[in-house]
C-alpha cells in the first residue's frame, strides 16, 4: 500500500525523498535531544532531502535552521550542533539580578494594583538575547530568513511551517513559507501563507507566562503548543507521506510511571512542569495514536474507497531516560540568581523538574541532550534507516485501548 509518487515540476531536479517530513515539538531547552537524532541520521545520509519541515517552540527554531542553511543535510546539522552546544542561559533571557529584580517588580505591582495602570509586565524574562542570537544565527535581512526562500527557489525545500498561539484570537495559526501549497482551516486552528521571519520564531517558542508574546500582523502570539491539538497535521497539509516526528517525551515503563518524583504538597514548579507537559509534549503521542488506527482502517479498505485519505508511514522517536532527571544533575550550576529563583518554585525537592529541563539553557545540560538524543537514535538506526529508505514500518508501542 505504498503511496504514489508526487508529482514534480519539469524545472527542478526529484528530491531524493519527495514525501519525507520532520515534525519537531516543544520543549525549550529539551529540544537540544533533537538535534542529537539529527546528528546520528546525518552521518548514516549526509545528503538526506527533507522538502518538508515542521517546528513548534524551540523546535521551531531546529525546523527553521535547517530550512533555510544553504549546504547538504550534514552540513546543517553540524552546523545546528555547534550553535546548540555554543549556547548559554544568557543567549535565551537576561539572568543578571537587575533584570530579574526589576521584573519581579513589575509583576508584583500588577498583582497588586487592581489593574489600575499599565505595569510593563511580559513575561518572567527578558529574551532580547534570543533574538540577538537567531539573528546572529540565521542572517535575516529586514527580518526577513531568506534562505528559506532560496531553498524553495532551488527545490530543495518544499514548505517550512510553525505553528504559533494567538492570544488575541484564541486560535492555533500555523505559518506557512513554501511552494504549490494551500491554506487550510479547521475548527480553532488554521495556515497562513506568508514569509517567514525571527519574529515568527520568537513567537511560536515564547513560552506562556514565561516569555513575552511576541506582536506579528496585528496579533500578539505565544507558543505554538499551546493550541495545537494535532501536531502532526501541518506535515500532513504540506504533503508528507513519511514522518519522522522526534519527541522530548520520555515514555516510562509502567512499573517507572508509578513511582512518585515528589514527596508531599507539590510545589508550583511541579504543577507549572505537568502542565507543560501535557501542552507541549502529550498531544504528540495522541495524534500518532489517532494515526495507527487511521492507517490499520485503510489497510482494511481497497484504495478506491479510500477517498481523500491515504495512509502516512510514522516513525516517533523519543528519549530513551527521562530528560527531566538528567536537568537536576546539572542545576548546582545555574546562575546564582536565576538559581535562586527557580529553587523559590521548588524545583529542589523534585527528582524529576520538568520546569528545569525546559529553561536550563546552558552547555553541559544541552551537550548531555545531544549525546542521548544521538545514542536513542543509533540504537534505532536500522529502524530509521529502513524508514527512510522507504520501507514500510510498524509501531508495536501504538497499539493500546
Amino acid at each position: 500500500m505504498s503511496p504514489s509518487p508526487e508529482p514534480q515540476e519539469p524545472s527542478l531536479p526529484p528530491p531524493v525523498f519527495p514525501e519525507l517530513g520532520v515534525v519537531m515539538g516543544g520543549g525549550g531547552a529539551r529540544a537540544a535531544f533533537q538535534v542529537g537524532v539529527l546528528r546520528a541520521i546525518a552521518r548514516e545520509r549526509p545528503h538526506l532531502a527533507v522538502p518538508v519541515l515542521t517546528g513548534v517552540s524551540a523546535g521551531a527554531i531546529n525546523a527553521a535552521h535547517m530550512a533555510a542553511h544553504h549546504g547538504t543535510f550534514q552540513q546543517a546539522v553540524a552546523e545546528l550542533s555547534e550553535l546548540w552546544g555554543n549556547l548559554q542561559i544568557e543567549h535565551v533571557f537576561r539572568t543578571d539580578p537587575w533584570s530579574l529584580v526589576r521584573i519581579i517588580t513589575r509583576w508584583a505591582r500588577q498583582l497588586t494594583s487592581g489593574g489600575a495602570g499599565e505595569s510593563g509586565a511580559r513575561g518572567f524574562v527578558d529574551t532580547r538575547p534570543l533574538r540577538e542570537f537567531l539573528t546572529e544565527a540565521l542572517h535575516p535581512i529586514d527580518g526577513e530568513i531568506t534562505g528559506i526562500g532560496a531553498n524553495l527557489a532551488r527545490g530543495r525545500l518544499r514548505a517550512l511551517a510553525l505553528s504559533t498561539s494567538s492570544y488575541t484570537t484564541g486560535q492555533s495559526i500555523t505559518w506557512v513559507q513554501g511552494r504549490d501549497i494551500r491554506d487550510w482551516e479547521r475548527p480553532m486552528r488554521r495556515s497562513r501563507q506568508t514569509v517567514l521571519t525571527i519574529d515568527h520564531i520568537m513567537a511560536s517558542a515564547a513560552l506562556p507566562i514565561f516569555f513575552p508574546a511576541v506582536e506579528v500582523e496585528g496579533q500578539w502570539l505565544g507558543d505554538g503548543g499551546i493550541r495545537l491539538a494535532a501536531p502532526l497535521s501541518p506535515a500532513l497539509h504540506l504533503g508528507a507521506t513519511r514522518i519522522l516526528a522526534i519527541s522530548t517525551r520520555h515514555q516510562p515503563e509502567p512499573g517507572e510511571a508509578d513511582l512518585p518524583v515528589v514527596r508531599g504538597y507539590p510545589p508550583p514548579a511541579q504543577v507549572v512542569g505537568a502542565l507543560f507537559n501535557a501542552i507541549f509534549l502529550d498531544l504528540l503521542d495522541q495524534d500518532a495514536l489517532r494515526m495507527h488506527r487511521l492507517n490499520q482502517l485503510l489497510s482494511r479498505l481497497p484504495p478506491e474507497e479510500w477517498g481523500s485519505l491515504r495512509p502516512i508511514s510514522l516513525q516517533v522517536i523519543r528519549p530513551s531516560t527521562d530528560l527531566s532527571r538528567i536537568a537536576t544533575r546539572f542545576e548546582p550550576r545555574l546562575p546564582r540568581t536565576f538559581r535562586f529563583l527557580t529553587r523559590g518554585l521548588g524545583t529542589r525537592p523534585s527528582r524529576s523538574s520538568d520546569v528545569l529541563s525546559i529553561l536550563m539553557f546552558q552547555p553541559d545540560y544541552l551537550q548531555a541532550l545531544m549525546d542521548q538524543g544521538e545514542a536513542d537514535a543509533e540504537a534505532r538506526m536500522g529502524e530509521l534507516l529502513a524508514f527512510l529508505d522507504g520501507e514500510p514500518v510498524s509501531h508495536p508501542d501504538l497499539v493500546m485501548g
